[in-house]
């Protein structure tokens, strides 16, 4: 009951959010306010409800890979596990910035760092069962998941690479093969952090699948949130301008993560949803620079 009011209250946040950010990309004229903000509220509840079906048919059956039911708290376990993670990358950008280090290369060397380390530290130190696998998808499964997942992760980056700008296309191959490799580490990390740990700690707990890939999401996109945001919550006004730039990719990345989820559930195969992340990774860094 308790999974069902979160996922309510957040969805009716996030409803609330899709609409401020629709209704700050539509010019509304006086003279047609009402019909625009009507056409405006009804385009959000289409798109809000195709979603929600999508993740309702995309979340159903009863098929279970993998379960960690016999660690107590592993919820709140991981909860403190991100936060660790987060505090520790915001505090060391924090000192490197001071010291004048900071630059792209260091920043993704100490995400890399925070979100390795510390879920390597938590699962060696019995902070965080990693899961039992129950069973394996049938290679049928499997196969169609991957075609699925590999080839929605490489439509989004090709779409990526066509509407990216032309300087976001060169640098160094050797930069390039840096990035590459982040990438790979990052969206690795990244899956196991939300997908095989949280999410399947939420079914473990007792919510419902459709709950648990939707809340894993949120977590996922919220995880994303830019260092901006959390330096401007002194100031109102500077904290309405970064929530209004990071809101569509914040739902964007929800999005994905619901995709990544139920793609988790339907193959329990860590590698794919890791090279799934991966590919998509690719296409949200030539569009954002990420």
């Amino acid at each position: 009951m308790a999974l069902h009011r979160v996922s309510q209250a957040i969805a009716l946040a996030m409803m609330t959010l899709s609409l401020w950010g629709l209704f700050s990309l539509v010019p509304i004229e006086p003279e047609f306010r009402v019909v625009q903000a009507s056409a405006v509220i009804l385009t959000m509840l289409a798109l809000s409800g195709a979603v929600y079906l999508l993740l309702r048919i995309g979340s159903s059956g009863s098929a279970v890979y993998w379960s960690g039911a016999t660690r107590a708290g592993q919820v709140r376990r991981i909860g403190l596990m991100i936060v660790v993670m987060l505090g520790l990358q915001l505090l060391t950008g924090r000192v490197l910035d001071r010291l004048g280090v900071l630059d792209t290369f260091a920043a993704e060397a100490v995400y890399l760092l925070a979100f390795t380390l510390v879920p390597a530290g938590f699962l060696q130190f019995g902070l965080v069962k990693w899961p039992t696998r129950l069973c394996s998808a049938s290679k049928l499964k499997l196969f169609v998941a991957g075609v699925v997942g590999i080839c929605a992760a490489a439509a989004w980056s090709y779409a990526a690479v066509d509407a990216a700008p032309v300087e976001m296309m060169g640098g160094p191959i050797g930069d390039w093969s840096v990035r590459m490799g982040s990438l790979i580490v990052g969206a690795t990390a990244e899956e196991v952090i939300f997908r095989v740990l949280l999410l399947t700690a939420l079914l473990d707990l007792g919510g419902t699948r459709f709950q648990a890939v939707f809340l894993s999401s949120v977590a996922f996109g919220l995880m994303h949130a830019p260092p901006t945001l959390v330096q401007s919550v002194e100031s109102w006004p500077m904290l309405l301008d970064a929530a209004s730039a990071y809101a569509p990719l914040f739902l964007g990345q929800v999005v994905i993560g619901t995709f990544l989820g139920v793609l988790w559930l339907r193959s329990g195969s860590i590698v794919l949803i890791a090279l799934t992340h991966a590919i998509f990774n690719v296409g949200t860094t030539l569009l954002y620079g990420l």
